[in-house]
């Protein structure tokens, strides 16, 4: 996401994948993803990760990326 005054953002939504294996623990897999995370820092985005759970109830999970994006974009 490209926003005002050249800043730079990922936004992502993490489900179990990101860090299990058939229900399990994945170290391996959360490994990448930080790395991955990591590597997009570098680059000069800001990332902003949310649970999977945050998005299971749809009036909360508007609610929550409002304020989000309120305070991301405010002057």
């Amino acid at each position: 996401m490209l926003a005002p005054g050249g800043r730079r953002y990922v936004l992502e939504l993490d489900g179990k994948e990101h860090y299990s294996r058939d229900g399990k623990a994945a170290p391996d897999l959360y490994a990448d993803m930080v790395r991955e995370h990591r590597r997009i820092r570098l680059q000069g985005y800001e990332v902003y990760r949310f649970g999977g759970a945050e998005s299971v109830d749809p009036q909360a999970a508007k609610l929550m990326l409002s304020g989000f994006f309120d305070q991301l974009l405010a002057p």
